[in-house]
């Protein structure tokens, strides 16, 4: 019996395999590379559900040495303070007072749990005293970041 030659196999509708290996081409290798660098590098996008929220005061003053902000929204647990800042709370049924103080001046964040973190309360910054105890004359540029 003899071997029909593959062009003729394959104008009969038969597959024939090409013995010879794929040649590699240098592009696909980079290219995966690239995209793998770039998939772990991507930033996360928030996950539904409960967590503890980092909540820190920014200020267009720099150091601070107290605060009080509200927080308006549903589903918030305990807060707790970070760092030099102290945190007194006082929760009501859809909002909690903060007071924030940090006795040598600085930074002013808390952390606060939350039931959906794609869902997070309403910050409103009420006043704020410089690390001399002063009122800041505005509240102008103040907000609070939140942060995983």
């Amino acid at each position: 019996m003899t071997k029909a030659h593959p062009k003729s196999a394959r104008t009969l509708g038969w597959t024939v395999p090409d013995p010879r290996p794929l040649p590699m081409r240098p592009v696909r290798l980079p290219l995966l590379l690239a995209i793998v660098a770039l998939t772990a590098c991507a930033d996360e996008s928030p996950v539904s559900g409960p967590a503890t929220m980092t909540a820190t005061l920014i200020s267009p003053n720099g150091a601070e040495g107290a605060a009080l902000v509200i927080l308006v929204g549903e589903g918030m647990g305990d807060i707790t303070p970070i760092g030099d800042t102290e945190v007194f709370a006082r929760v009501g049924s859809s909002s909690t007072q903060i007071v924030l103080i940090n006795q040598v001046g600085g930074e002013l964040s808390f952390q606060v749990a939350v039931a959906d973190t794609t869902q997070l309360p309403l910050a409103v910054v009420q006043e704020v005293a410089g690390p001399d105890d002063e009122l800041r004359s505005s509240v102008t540029g103040y907000s609070v970041e939140f942060s995983r």
